[in-house]
Order: structure tokens, then sequence, then C-alpha cells
């Protein structure tokens, strides 16, 4: 694939994750989830990268613990009334179309709010019905989230409900955030991304493609 082609793939990919910046407000139940036709790529984009943060259970993790099988990845926080437990339900309903084959998959909640999002929180939502089974949840310290967000080209912005600036110290906030699925292969490289528009059966025909290529 030439450079132009590629040059193109990555602004494409960034201009979704920008557009696709959301609130997490729980107003428009609609916004996730609905029917249309997933959007696909080919080649190699700047999605992924080196990470390092923290999981459930309070153990480091790092990119390299995405080796091996195929990952769906969501960033959201465990505060969003709406739009995350639309895309994690979401994810849940194609490891069941997926059926056996489900279980060759990995799930991973990249949390974009760290200030609020312990280990301990995180695994208690992500063990929510009806999320993925074995849905894993990654927090870390400020930095360590935005660099994790950087190499996902992830855009998000803490807010006060009404849309007003956060006061210092104020926790009673939400965030905007890239509503975004990412599919990554078992080498840890780019494969696909899901929008809001995207149905479970879209996320677990393009799976099943990529588990049958790896076969």
């Amino acid at each position: 694939m030439g450079n132009a082609t590629n040059w193109l793939l990555k602004l494409s990919v960034s201009a979704v994750a920008a557009s696709a910046l959301v609130a997490c407000q729980a107003e428009d139940t609609n916004r996730a989830g609905t029917s249309g036709k997933t959007v696909t790529s080919t080649g190699t984009a700047a999605i992924g990268g080196p990470f390092t943060l923290v999981d459930t259970t309070g153990a480091t993790v790092t990119e390299a613990d995405l080796l091996g099988k195929p990952h769906l990845i969501y960033f959201g926080f465990a505060f969003c009334p709406d739009v995350c437990p639309t895309a994690l339900s979401k994810l849940g309903a194609a490891e069941t179309l997926l059926g056996e084959r489900g279980d060759e998959v990995g799930y991973i909640l990249f949390t974009v709010d760290p200030e609020r999002d312990t280990a301990e929180k995180l695994a208690e939502y992500v063990a929510f019905d009806p999320f993925p089974r074995g849905l894993k949840g990654f927090t870390g310290t400020p930095e360590q989230v935005d660099a994790a967000k950087g190499v996902y080209r992830v855009a998000s912005s803490k807010i006060m409900p009404d849309g007003s600036p956060v006061p210092e110290g104020n926790t009673d906030y939400t965030v905007d955030h890239s509503d975004i699925i990412y599919l990554m292969g078992a080498d840890g490289q780019f494969v696909d991304f899901f929008s809001a528009r995207s149905t479970p059966q879209d996320i677990a025909i393009r799976v099943r493609k990529v588990l049958a290529e790896g076969e």
C-alpha cells in the first residue's frame, strides 16, 4: 500500500474519532446501537501502541498483554450513564452471536476518567450484565491514561452536565469522549473500527472473519 493511501487511512480514522466525540449524558437512548454500515478499512493505521496501565486487580498491563488473540477495545468510564453501557452491551451481544468463538476474543475497557475509575470501581463495573464475559478494565494515572488515549487516537474532555467547565476539585462531572470500538489483531495491529451505528451483527461478522483468517 502506497504512502498516499496510508495517509488517507490515518486521516479517515482520525476524522471518525473526532466526529464521534459525544457527551455521556442520558439524553438520547438511540445514539449508539442503531443499524448502519460498519466503517471498514485496509492496511495499517496509526492506531495502538505502547501503554502502561493497571487492571482491576492492580496488576500492571502493557500492550504486550493484548498479543495472542484479537481484542475489541472501547474507551469509556464507569460513571457514564448512557453511551458507554450501550457500546459495551453491544459488545456483549456480539460475543453471544459469536458463540464459542466469542471466547477467542479479548474485551477491554480503557478508562478516560482515571480520577474516579479506580481499579476497584472498574472491577465492579466490568462485571455488569450484559457486558461481555471476561470484560477487563484498565486504568492508571492521568498521565498514563492520556498516553494510552494518544496511541489510540482517542479524544476526551471533562465537562459539567450543563456543558460548563469543571470547577477545581469538583467530581460531579461527565466526560465527552470518542465513541468508537477498535478491533485489534492478535499481533497487536489495528484491523478495523466500529462506529455508534454499527450493530452487534456487524461486529460479529467482522470478528469471525478475522478469526478465520488466523486459522
